[in-house]
């Protein structure tokens, strides 16, 4: 009789349990892999947990700030990006212009050098020998500073 009573209680908490796995992933949210692989103590907990997740990720909270945004403060917005898209236009072509005068400097003395110093061609060489070191030094400080930039 006490095996009976003990069989009939394993066979409800068998149903139970077979009842609560089926509710748990009545709506296939958890694959029945996972679900076997949990303890069946557990598995209400991580089938609730889950649920729990997955409403809080549909209902987010809203920021208050956002609720206060109207359409004239992204108007503003905007106006004020296209603005400093302007500048940030205009500070590009003024450095390439700069770029360009350097250049330009630069073979305007190498062209003065070589016309009068062509009478000597040792000090010619000496002198454009020292320019492209130091054009080679300073590129390559440039660059070891953008590499420690990144």
């Amino acid at each position: 009789m006490v095996k009976n009573k003990k069989h009939k209680e394993l066979e409800a908490s068998e149903k139970e349990s077979d009842i609560n796995s089926s509710t748990d992933n009545s709506d296939g949210i958890i694959p029945d892999e996972i679900l076997e692989a949990i303890p069946e103590e557990d598995r209400g907990k991580v089938a609730s947990i889950i649920q729990q997740t997955m409403i809080s990720g549909v209902m987010r909270r809203s920021n208050p700030i956002a609720e206060k945004i109207t359409p004239d403060h992204i108007t503003s917005i905007i106006d004020i990006s296209d603005k400093q898209d302007i500048r940030d236009r205009e500070d590009r072509k003024s450095d390439k212009r700069y770029n360009l005068a350097l250049i330009l400097i630069g073979l305007v003395f190498i062209g003065f050098l070589i016309v009068f110093l062509q009478a000597n061609e040792e000090l010619l060489i000496k002198i454009i020998i020292g320019i492209v070191s130091f054009i080679g030094g300073f590129g390559f400080g440039r660059s070891g500073k953008l590499k420690g930039e990144d």
